[in-house]
Parts: structure tokens; sequence; C-alpha cells
């Protein structure tokens, strides 16, 4: 068990394992059609970081989405709205679910985590268009690259 995840549900710690695919989800979906470059590029940068964190907490996070990511990926492909606005409303509310819960988390790894998951939406959003098919981003998944709707976790360094 992670150790952040102690005071958490069970629901709670699917909502924090799944953010990383909702990200990939929403990011490749928001011209249109879902880019399977895009949701490609997801799976490997999640992939990735189960062994690019120092933190093992955040490593196991990542470790649990990889295991998890095709299986779920395609049951939210089925479920969720087709339509690109209603399907984005949609998983901006999910995502939005994460502010209660990374208040109950280790402040040093809600940050550590609500950054993760900014810098996996750039990088889904970097890998398909421009040049080569690389290091465009399109004015749709540039609205939601900040991810607004998760509230930015208060944690200083410093205390």
């Amino acid at each position: 068990m992670i150790p952040e995840f102690k005071n958490l549900t069970q629901q709670e710690i699917n909502t924090i394992i799944d953010a990383p695919i909702l990200v990939t989800i929403l990011i490749a979906g928001a011209e249109g059609k879902i880019d399977e470059r895009e949701i490609d590029w997801g799976a490997y940068v999640i992939h990735f970081r189960v062994s690019d964190y120092e933190s093992s907490s955040m490593m196991r996070v990542y470790k649990e989405t990889d295991t998890v990511f095709s299986d779920s990926l395609t049951s939210y492909l089925e479920n969720l709205p087709k339509d690109t606005d209603e399907r984005s409303r949609e998983l901006n509310a999910r995502l939005a679910e994460l502010n209660p819960i990374l208040r109950k988390v280790d402040p040093k790894f809600a940050r550590e985590f609500y950054d993760s998951l900014k810098t996996l939406a750039k990088q889904v959003a970097k890998s398909s268009g421009g040049i080569w098919g690389y290091g465009s981003i399109s004015p749709q998944e540039q609205k939601y690259l900040d991810l607004d709707v998760i509230e930015q976790p208060e944690y200083d360094p410093e205390s």
C-alpha cells in the first residue's frame, strides 16, 4: 500500500490511479476524434514514469496506473460521451474529484502528483501535430493544459 493512501477510501485511491488516464484522454480528444498517437504517447509516459520518480510513492502510483491503463482506457472510451464537449466536461468533472482527495494526503505528495499530471498533459499534447508530428499544441488542447479544474495543492518545500 502507498503510505499516502492510508486515509483514503478505495474509491479515492482509484480516482488518483485513474487521473493520468483521464488526463491522457482529455488532451488526446480535445480536437474531436481521439488521437491514437497521443493515447500511445500517454501510455508510454505513464510506463516510463514507473522508473522515473525518486519518490517511491509516486513511482507506485504510476506503476498502478500502468497496470490498469489498457483496461481502464477501453472502459472509459466505451462509456464516455462521443461528443467532444460533453466528453471534456465529464473528464473535467472526474478530474475535479481529485480536489478533496489531494487535501487529505501529504502536501508534498499532492503537489508532486499535481505537477506530474500537468507535465503529462503537455507531453501528450506535444506528441501529435507540428513538424513531423511532434511539438505543436492546438488551441483546443491548450485550453485544457493547465488542468484548471484541479486546484494547485499548497506545499512549501522550505517548511
